[in-house]
């Protein structure tokens, strides 16, 4: 499991590493720049915008007046009316790189890529106005009218004249330097646009690549998988073989238990038979020698006596062997049970119609010997209880014999229950072992 879980990982890392696009945004002078492998063209023209921008704070020292670098925007509007029109501001109007950086974020989410690819080409028009020139031409012209009634003042408007044609060749200079950079830039963003596009390809081969050793890697799956799966079966199988061993060993030791509770019954059953025998006929002989007059009535009442002593000796016999088989049998056989209360209830039948007969016959052999004489009549009532006796010996011997083939049947329905129950845990264990593979892919 924890292969599969390791291997699982390394497929999910490899999809993210697949899907994860490989492009950064770099801000720079409020433009979006695709961050591509480091390259000289790129350093070239970071290293020319720096030279411009120190260019123009030099030219703003020079010339005495606060030059700042306009927003694209305004040279656009420059660009459309006329180069000789300038703007004065007194602080710079570059704005700062989290608010160009959130604009572009903006364009690049609300325009397609080819309206920012022309954005930043026309983002990219930087410009040197000539700042305050309208302003100082005005204030020149209005000194030199002024000037003119003083003779002294024609060298401070000459020096103005001289600082201003200085700085209309700066401005010219200034223009042909952002035409110069334009190229450039145009150039730049060609090359930048081959680069990207053999990036591109780059990491469709990368791409292809990741997908093949996916592939690898889940057959290597699907066979560790199939592997373990084999495992699995081998190893439910041998649990299943130990387990029917063990229940052969319980079924063979529940067997000699019964087989040993039969035997001590038996005896004690035998031994309880001898002891009621013997009672009997104790008591047959003290009521045949108390009164042999009153034999017929006395007769009749011992045999009604010790037909019922019998029968409760019988009965209690019987009925502690069931209880004791009852407490052995319930939990396993509430079924079998009822049918042995049956089967005991028939036998109970059969044992007292056999005693009522044997009764009966007892009654006319003693009446018959009564007539004859009372000595006749001893010893054939001495040999009908005798008679009885084996009779009744017969019959319990006859009784026991179906107890045990009960016992027997029962056995093998209760072998017969636990070979349906083994058979249905192999097909349940099947069963679950056929549906693992399955939730594991």
């Amino acid at each position: 499991m924890m292969m599969i879980l390791v291997v699982l990982r390394l497929q999910r890392f490899l999809l993210v590493e697949m899907v994860k696009p490989k492009l950064h945004l770099l801000p720079f002078l409020g433009l979006l720049f695709l961050q591509a492998p480091p390259s000289s063209e790129m350093w070239h023209l970071t290293y020319d915008m720096y030279l411009y921008t120190s260019f123009i704070k030099g030219v703003g020292e020079l010339s005495g007046v606060h030059l700042s670098p306009a927003s694209p925007e305004i040279v656009l509007d420059h660009d459309h009316t006329s180069p000789s029109v300038g703007c004065l501001s007194s602080e710079p109007i570059i704005s700062s790189p989290e608010n160009t950086h959130a604009d572009n974020s903006i364009v690049s989410q609300t325009f397609p890529k080819a309206q920012i690819q022309q954005s930043t080409h026309t983002h990219l028009d930087i410009s040197l106005f000539p700042l305050g020139l309208t302003e100082e031409k005005s204030n020149g012209t209005i000194a030199l009218v002024d000037d003119s009634e003083d003779p002294g003042a024609n060298v401070s408007n000459i020096q103005l004249q001289q600082k201003i044609s200085s700085l209309e060749m700066k401005l010219k200079v200034s223009e042909e330097e952002k035409q110069r950079i334009k190229k450039d830039v145009e150039s730049l963003m060609e090359k930048h646009s081959v680069l990207e596009k053999d990036f591109l390809k780059e990491k469709e081969q990368e791409a292809i690549s990741f997908q093949d050793r996916y592939k690898e890697l889940q057959a290597l799956l699907q066979s560790s998988v199939k592997q373990q799966v084999e495992a699995i079966e081998k190893q439910y199988i041998s649990a299943i073989e130990k387990q029917a061993h063990k229940c052969e060993e319980l079924l063979n030791t529940q067997h000699q238990r019964l087989l040993e509770m039969l035997a001590t019954e038996k005896e004690l059953l035998k031994e309880k038979i001898k002891e009621a025998l013997t009672q009997q006929s104790q008591e047959q002989k003290e009521i045949l020698e108390k009164c042999l007059e009153e034999e017929r009535q006395r007769n009749k009442e011992a045999l009604v006596s010790a037909a019922k002593l019998e029968k409760e000796a019988m009965k209690d016999a019987v009925l502690k062997a069931i209880e004791e088989e009852r407490k052995n049998l319930e939990k396993a056989h509430a079924e079998e049970r009822e049918l042995w209360k049956t089967e005991h209830a028939k036998d109970q039948e059969k044992v007292s119609q056999a005693i009522q007969r044997a009764i009966q016959e007892q009654r006319k052999i003693s009446q018959e010997t009564v007539k004859a004489a009372i000595i006749e009549e001893q010893k054939r009532s001495e040999q009908a209880v005798e008679e009885a006796v084996k009779r009744t010996r017969d019959e319990l011997i006859e009784y026991v014999k179906e107890q045990k083939r009960l016992d027997q049947v029962i056995r093998q329905r209760s072998l017969s229950s636990l070979e349906l129950f083994l058979s249905c845990a192999q097909k349940q264990l099947s069963a679950l072992i056929a549906t693992e593979p399955v939730d594991i892919e």
